[in-house]
């Protein structure tokens, strides 16, 4: 044995195989240093800085001055399962083992992190390069954050700068002596939210071997099972069964584990099938957010001992609970929401729900302990925590509060006397105070808790409870205001509309201003009827101002799934219950019938909407307008919609710009990706946004969509999810690949058609591009108004594309033609020609159309007014 495994760079030259050890987390002492922690929040030294991503860039660097990487210390030797000892920038010692890891197609060693309270992080990654002849090589080190490269213990390079989301490559030429020599990255970052820690290497000149160390492997073994590995996948991200489908190389046995989970299997036709006889490990305490990406990981051996090379392939099991079509009523469907979150891991939901449905329930200090604990850290998202601690106050009788262990009812009331409130106020923290949805909260908190306490005195500023609910009551107002004429800004969200739910409901319930509730109120009504005019079937999927990945594969796990449920009887019952049980246990809010009927409509629809607001600098960190215009086709079998021009050519984040759906988990649309992340700390990454947004134009059943890649993007290509295996029936014809699933179709054009990937995470499920990939067209139809499926492929025709344009005859006649600066064209006329007049109104659909400055929004009877709400 020669107790290695030997790998090639790839094709880039990028090293793709490492040991890896940390990442660690220190506290982060000397913010205090740099920041004020009191006063004015603005200014060159402002404490704003720490929870916008982009800006705290600066800060960062600073505080690698003040808190860098030690480098007087020894290195440990670089061998697979050996000892890791380390000194992070603190002074802190971490101990850990060398793991090893093969890197996605990017490239990136990835520990990156989403911190809830400032962190510093320190990783380690090392691996072996070996050459016949020694010569100089260069090395290109790519990184998030300051790094120290070492290469036989010498420390050849160190950066100290800092990016945001994208890597900042670095170059060092390098002696490498004939036979082996060790390398050692050493990679520091700090963490306020989303961290992005990566790094990445890649070797200039002749290639080298990358030599992993690994007791007991055989070199030759461990070639044989990367090449059968490599050819491995999994065709079903989304199992609604605890059972791992495979596909492979025909014969090849494996090992499989997920979690503390194993199973040997063998490939018999290429295929096979894992029974994991487990529930899924749970990603932590519930909050009123999902931020985590939904996916469990299965790794792959081949099975021989001597092979220690391995592949991890993502999946997810998927919640059961989900409807289409209603079923019961909606006492029936509150009832159903309640005994889920009751059982849920969202400790304030569950015991607002235990509570609802009985009486003489006292809440447990066990079960708020999570939510107590995020406050008492102010740790990102406490203001969701804020208010369910908030609905258990109003709602559970303080008679019927424990103090056995110990007294919960005085530890909330504690907690939220002295939580920080809003940017303006003391504290340094990691907390989001920028994006619209938290602004909301943290607003409707505030609010809400100094009417609570009106005359106590709050710890953090000194200020009384009265004082504290004239703040929030006069910023929550300037929103409520803004969002009822204009609409969101984060348009369309699947996570955040339930935030923005979350709050309404609470302001509606416990707010004693009455101006503030009525504006609550018709904010709500106006929020919901749009949430059922954009979704289909329980299914949230429209276009999304913003979105994560395992909602974009399936829309069981949108934190909006909750809420239809208990409105209108559809969609599904996941993690995010707090938003849904604090609107089922409503007393003031009471559903309108015209929104609850809207939720239930079917047959064909299409429908826009328009969205215009203005950010504002000390809320939004921007000063300019906003906008989106949405388009919604829907049929009983199938949905598309598509955010029309959004924003086309600049850089994207987490907007998901057009979307095709036939079911839950039959989602197709197309992305230019960045990297190959699907976690939350990359923004974008590989599936939730763009690098640089589409121009994409809808007319009706059709989207087209065009892509700009620079020629030093560093992924250089769009790709499609398109999940066959969701799919009752799918075909090839020219250029498109069309599916069925039941009566609904689907079908996707680009320049020369697309591949189907066959290995990895995302074998059957990701398209790319045979040619360049810089437009594509999407289809949906259904058997009720195209016949059978045969049929509607055969009126597909071919789309027609150019040097940045795209045409396309629809099967129904009509000639559609878009390029990158020019108008969109239906049957040759510019379709944009009633904005000349502003014609186009702020929503328009068969139930509804308002302009713009329109002074009221009436549904079947039920009146809002667009200025001030409306009555409870």
């Amino acid at each position: 044995m020669a107790q290695r495994t030997v790998h090639l760079l790839d094709d880039n030259a990028t090293v793709r195989d490492w040991l890896v050890a940390g990442g660690w987390s220190e506290p982060v002492a000397e913010l205090a240093e740099l920041l004020e922690p009191d006063g004015d929040p603005w200014g060159e030294n402002g404490r704003w800085v720490l929870t916008n991503g982009p800006d705290v860039t600066l800060l960062k660097r600073r505080l690698y001055e003040l808190c860098p990487l030690w480098t007087d210390q020894s290195l440990p030797e670089v061998v697979e399962g050996g000892p890791v000892a380390y000194r992070g920038p603190t002074g802190a010692d971490h101990e850990d083992t060398w793991r090893r890891v093969h890197v996605p197609g990017d490239g990136l060693v990835d520990w990156s992190e989403f911190c809830f309270t400032p962190a510093y992080r320190v990783a380690l990654s090392g691996t072996v390069f070996e050459v016949d002849q020694a010569e100089w090589r260069l090395l290109r080190l790519a990184s998030t954050g300051p790094c120290l490269l070492y290469v036989n213990g010498e420390c050849v390079l160190a950066t100290g700068m800092v990016s945001y989301m994208e890597p900042i490559e670095h170059e060092v030429r390098v002696w490498l002596p004939s036979g082996e020599s060790s390398v050692v990255v050493s990679s520091w970052q700090v963490g306020f939210r989303e961290c992005r820690q990566v790094v990445r290497l890649r070797v200039g000149g002749l290639p080298v071997r990358v030599v992993v160390p690994s007791p007991g492997a055989d070199e030759e073994r461990a070639a044989l099972a990367e090449q059968l590995l490599d050819a491995v996948g999994t065709p079903r991200w989304g199992m609604t069964e605890p059972r791992l489908e495979l596909t492979g190389p025909d014969g090849v046995p494996l090992r499989v584990r997920v979690g503390d989970v194993e199973r040997r299997v063998r490939l018999d036709d290429g295929r096979a099938t894992v029974s994991l006889e487990r529930t899924p490990a749970e990603e932590g305490p519930g909050s009123a957010s999902m931020l985590g990406t939904g996916e469990l990981t299965a790794r792959v051996w081949l099975d021989d001992d001597s092979s220690p090379v391995f592949r991890d392939l993502g999946v997810a099991v998927l919640g059961p609970r989900y409807r289409g079509e209603p079923e019961g009523d909606p006492a029936t469907w509150r009832e159903e929401v309640l005994a889920h979150a009751a059982d849920g891991q969202n400790g304030c939901a569950a015991e607002l729900a235990a509570a609802t449905r009985d009486p003489a329930h006292a809440p447990r200090a066990d079960r708020l302990e999570h939510a107590l604990g995020m406050l008492a850290n102010r740790a990102d998202c406490s203001d969701f925590e804020v208010l369910g601690l908030l609905h258990l106050w109003h709602r559970v009788p303080e008679a019927s509060w424990s103090t056995e262990p110990a007294d919960t009812r005085a530890a909330v009331r504690e907690a939220l006397l002295g939580m920080k409130y809003w940017i303006d106020q003391p504290g340094l923290d990691a907390m989001c105070y920028f994006t619209e949805n938290h602004q909301l909260v943290w607003h409707t908190a505030e609010y809400l808790a100094g009417e609570a306490f009106a005359d106590e005195t709050f710890a953090n500023t000194g200020w009384t409870g009265r004082r504290h609910a004239e703040h929030g009551a006069a910023l929550a107002r300037e929103w409520l205001t803004a969002r009822l004429a204009g609409g969101f800004s984060e348009f369309d969200s699947n996570a955040y509309l339930a935030i923005d739910v979350l709050a309404l409901v609470s302001l509606v319930e416990f707010g004693a201003d009455g101006e503030l509730v009525e504006l609550a109120a018709g904010l709500l009504d106006k929020t919901l009827f749009t949430l059922a005019t954009n979704s289909w079937r329980g299914a949230h999927v429209s276009a999304h101002g913003r979105s994560y990945v395992r909602t974009q594969r399936s829309a069981r796990f949108e934190e909006t799934a909750p809420i239809m449920w208990l409105c209108w009887g559809v969609g599904a019952l996941n993690d995010a219950t707090l938003p849904a049980t604090a609107l089922a246990t409503a007393r003031r809010y009471v559903l309108p019938d015209a929104v609850r009927a809207a939720g239930r409509l079917s047959g064909e629809w299409f429908g826009r909407q328009r969205y215009r607001g203005t950010y504002r600098a000390e809320h939004d960190l921007l000063s300019r307008p906003y906008s989106s215009d949405l388009a919604v086709y829907r049929t009983p079998h199938a949905m598309l919609s598509c955010a029309e021009d959004y924003r086309r050519g600049l850089p994207g984040l987490q907007e998901l710009i057009w979307t095709a759906a036939l079911g839950p988990e039959t989602q197709v649309y197309v992305t230019h990706a960045p990297n190959d992340a699907v976690h939350s700390s990359a923004r974008p990454n590989a599936w939730a946004g763009n690098r640089i947004l589409p121009r994409a134009r809808q007319h009706r059943d059709t989207v087209l969509a065009l892509y700009r890649i620079p020629t030093d993007d560093p992924a250089g290509y769009t790709h499609a999810w398109f999940p066959l295996s969701t799919m009752d029936e799918w075909v090839r014809s020219g250029t498109w690949l069309a599916g069925r699933r039941g009566a609904g179709y689907v079908a996707l054009s680009t320049q020369d058609g697309a591949r189907v990937l066959a290995a990895g995470s995302t074998a059957g499920q990701e398209l790319r591009a045979n040619g360049p990939g810089l437009a594509w067209v999407c289809v949906v139809g259904d058997a009720d108004r195209d016949g059978g499926f045969a049929e509607f492929v055969a009126a597909l025709g071919e789309p027609g594309y150019g040097d940045g344009t795209v045409s396309y005859r629809t099967r129904h006649g009509v000639e559609l033609a878009l390029d990158w600066t020019g108008p969109f064209t239906v049957d040759g006329r510019p379709a944009d020609l009633d904005a000349l007049g502003d014609e186009r109104p702020h929503l328009d659909n068969p139930l509804v159309r308002i302009p713009f400055g329109a002074e009221r929004m009436e549904l079947d009877g039920h009146v809002i007014d667009l200025r001030r709400g409306r009555p409870v």
